[in-house]
């Protein structure tokens, strides 16, 4: 049996099982939602590999047995090959190299929280990222939105969509991020907002809260935004804290007793999904409007690629405003 690592100091020798292990890591180290997501997946699959005829250590019963190198190295290897999977694939069945990176970086958390050094040497790297939104188009795009937001009676999800931008554009936040934002993360008069950077899809990094200046346009969008928001939540009990809500009725994903969908009233937090729904669909209207306009790139239509655009314009700053000094 594999020999356990003394705990780092503050910590405690995982002796449970990886379910319950992982549970006490999620509770303690107050990680967001989607991290506690991968956790428990990379939990059920280590719990899952104790039953594969190939994996050697099937009589590891503890977390800190599972989180050994011998271990780690041979789950990861059925991961690798797709041999985990409990649904089946079409196709290539083996795992992405995404997935991969997950794996690894669950598994360094694991570990790390019992002070057991975790290291995959082969973590697969990160892929070539794609094309980001070059600051003309940023610009043309928020004249878009303020235009068809600031028409008599636009519909209530456009002027929710021109703050959303706006405040994306200003941040360089994360759709999840933006998704957590709440009334308090707002200054009084709207010249700024607090936003907790959580940069776990590509690191295991932890929150950092920072404050960020808005623009006068992105002032002006969310005053707009605010009034149409109070009219969609008064109807509900208990005001929401959600700075983003629901503009329509939709789904919440259940049934009830007599098997029919659940809806959701308008006034509901808009969930990550729903705001990169919202996204797509803007930039698909605005791709058609502004085909042929001088200068138009057409717009990807994921909201990642117009956030990290922001994020590598300001990184170009910070570079120069250093070479200045």
């Amino acid at each position: 049996m594999p020999q356990q690592q003394p705990a780092a100091s503050g910590s405690t020798t995982p002796n449970a099982s990886i379910e319950a292990w992982t549970e006490r890591v999620i509770a303690e180290r107050e990680v967001s939602k989607a991290r506690a997501r991968q956790l428990r997946w990379v939990a059920g699959e280590l719990a899952l590999v104790r039953n594969h005829e190939e994996f050697p250590f099937r009589d590891a019963g503890t977390a800190a047995e599972m989180l050994q190198p011998g271990a780690i190295s041979a789950y990861l290897d059925l991961a690798a090959r797709g041999e985990l999977r409990r649904r089946a694939k079409a196709g290539d069945a083996r795992a992405t190299t995404a997935s991969m990176r997950i794996r690894a970086d669950c598994l360094k958390i694991l570990g790390e929280h019992g002070g057991i050094p975790v290291a995959v040497a082969d973590r697969p790297g990160l892929p070539e990222l794609r094309d980001t939104v070059d600051g003309p188009s940023r610009s043309q795009l928020r004249d878009y939105l303020a235009k068809r937001a600031g028409t008599a009676g636009a519909p209530a999800g456009r002027i929710r969509l021109f703050a959303l931008i706006g405040v994306a554009l200003d941040t360089g936040a994360r759709v999840g991020e933006l998704a957590a934002l709440t009334l308090a993360d707002l200054e009084d008069d709207l010249s700024a907002v607090r936003v907790v950077r959580r940069p776990q899809a590509r690191t295991v990094s932890e929150a950092v809260e920072e404050r960020v200046t808005l623009s006068d346009g992105t002032r002006a969008a969310l005053k707009a935004w605010l009034e149409v928001r109070e009219t969609l939540v008064q109807p509900l009990h208990g005001t929401p804290k959600a700075l983003w809500v629901s503009v329509s009725p939709n789904h919440a994903g259940r049934l009830n007793v007599e098997g029919e969908a659940i809806r959701r009233p308008p006034g509901m937090p808009l969930m990550p999904r729903g705001m990169q729904r919202a996204y797509t669909r803007a930039v698909v209207e605005a791709n058609m409007a502004l085909a042929g306009s001088p200068g138009w790139i057409p717009l990807p239509y994921r909201f990642e690629q117009l956030r990290r655009a922001v994020t590598d314009r300001v990184k170009r700053e910070d570079d120069e405003q250093l070479t200045a000094e």
